[in-house]
């Protein structure tokens, strides 16, 4: 493991599969998504995935973290796999997308951005309660 690289393993599918938080994680993550604007082309699948992740508790977002750091760690799954691992009885969801959760704080490449993420959070969810003052 290189230095910064956060890596976990879940037994998907009665596989033990290996997730990397690293640089690579970032480039699997920014493919999802890419926006067109003046004739650029803009990378923001990190950025959208995260928010449906981390604001949202978005379940396909977790899917396609998961998938992008599985792809980082050099491993193959599909986003059928990780529904069927979802959608197993004996899958701990909730354990699951707080350890995730975990990763992406502590992680090097996305520490920064949970940060941002969080404090943007609280400033919506402030100036909401004001304005219901």
């Amino acid at each position: 493991m290189k230095t910064g690289e956060l890596m976990m393993e879940f037994t998907v599918n009665g596989q033990t599969q290996t997730f990397s938080f690293g640089m690579k994680f970032i480039r699997e993550m920014d493919k999802f998504k890419e926006v067109s604007q003046y004739g650029m082309n803009f990378a923001m699948g990190l950025q959208m995935t995260m928010t449906q992740f981390l604001g949202m508790g978005s379940l396909t977002a977790l899917s396609d973290i998961l998938k992008a750091a599985n792809h980082a760690a050099g491993g193959n799954l599909t986003t059928s796999d990780l529904d069927e691992f979802f959608e197993d009885d004996g899958t701990d969801i909730d354990a699951i997308s707080n350890e995730v959760k975990k990763a992406l704080e502590e992680g090097k490449f996305t520490k920064t951005m949970v940060a941002q993420l969080e404090a943007n959070q609280a400033a919506v969810t402030a100036r909401l309660a004001q304005q219901q003052d």
